[in-house]
């Protein structure tokens, strides 16, 4: 599954974060509705503001918290639809993406957003992005595939969903989606100017995650993709892949390892920056959904299923952590305190950190 229907969870990242035909009308633009519980509704991702928790969801669900997930508040979104991601550079200013290509930014740690990009003007871009590629270099296979692509994208309309978020800094973004759909950012997300073209995936896989190690960039996505930047994400290239198995999820570890996961239980480890790749020793069926690195260094994984697997050797293999959540998992994150706050289809979960030593 490619795309992103309406983000009815089947226990399955691919499902909940990836699929897409289209929305229901009037969602673009309807502002998020308030909900009682909004800790209890679905929610897709988690990250931090500083010292503030910022989880993200369906229907344009946003809420935040200040007290390491205890109680949560709910955020003003101008839109309902559905947010897959969301990332900061500092405590104030970040960005948020997901569903029909809406991408929102805040200023104030989260609290309140502001409508950005939709799918829409994303098209646009693309079709003005690959004229311009075609007018420079008016022979080749390269212009073919950008003015081909352009169309198909045209035609299908702007129902594709962004699904990851590399924060440059306050005023330059990032942001990675469906059948290689990139945009980019650098005056705070004022202009924005498609970047499809910067990231040398002909095939366009969709790209499910991304990491910054050092003054590198990392992406990882369908069917065993990994792409690596070298140039503050001016051009991604191709690396080698771990396995055709498709790629939920990219860490990297204390010792500077990389760590990918996803589809079936696989999780790959590389220690020369993607050069090659081994397998870890996991046995798991389960999608692998998310991932972290604990402030103690271990590598913390969560599957669709609600279950948790820890490494303590540099991701060369995991055990089972005997929590399960009875809940599909799809992100997690460690608050200020320590605490490991988990988001998925029942909303949010906290447990401490001495589970996990």
């Amino acid at each position: 599954m490619r795309f992103f229907s309406c983000l009815i969870v089947l226990g399955c990242l691919l499902a909940a974060r990836a699929a897409a035909t289209s929305s229901p009308p009037g969602t673009l633009r309807s502002p998020a509705v308030a909900v009682a519980n909004p800790s209890h509704e679905l929610l897709i991702g988690i990250t931090r503001a500083g010292a503030r928790l910022v989880a993200v969801g369906g229907h344009g669900l946003i809420i935040y918290s200040d007290d390491d997930g205890q109680t949560w508040r709910q955020a003003l979104v101008p839109t309902s639809e559905t947010i897959t991601c969301a990332a900061f550079t500092d405590p104030e200013n970040g960005w948020a993406a997901g569903g029909q290509g809406v991408v929102l930014h805040t200023t104030d740690g989260g609290a309140s957003w502001q409508l950005q990009l939709t799918g829409n003007q994303v098209l646009q871009l693309m079709t003005k992005a690959a004229a311009q590629f075609a007018a420079a270099n008016p022979t080749g296979d390269a212009s073919a595939r950008a003015l081909r692509r352009s169309g198909i994208f045209a035609t299908a309309g702007p129902n594709k969903p962004f699904l990851t978020i590399i924060p440059l800094n306050s005023q330059s973004a990032i942001i990675f989606g469906a059948y290689r759909m990139t945009v980019m950012t650098a005056d705070a997300g004022k202009t924005w100017t498609d970047w499809s073209l910067h990231v040398g995936d002909p095939v366009s896989h969709a790209i499910y995650d991304s990491i910054r190690v050092g003054s590198s960039d990392y992406l990882a996505g369908e069917l065993g993709v990994v792409l690596r930047s070298d140039d503050q994400g001016r051009d991604f290239s191709m690396l080698t892949s771990p396995d055709s198995s498709t790629l939920l999820g990219i860490l990297s570890t204390p010792t500077g390892s990389l760590l990918t996961f996803g589809v079936a239980g696989e999780v790959f480890r590389s220690t020369n920056r993607a050069g090659s790749w081994s397998p870890s020793n996991t046995s798991y069926g389960s999608d692998l959904t998310g991932g972290l690195v604990l402030n103690s260094g271990a590598v913390l994984v969560v599957d669709e299923d609600g279950g948790m697997h820890e490494s303590k050797d540099d991701g060369q293999s995991f055990q089972n952590v005997d929590l399960n959540e009875r809940m599909a998992l799809f992100g997690l994150v460690q608050a200020a305190n320590g605490d490991v706050v988990f988001v998925g289809s029942g909303g949010v979960r906290v447990e401490p950190a001495a589970s996990f030593n």
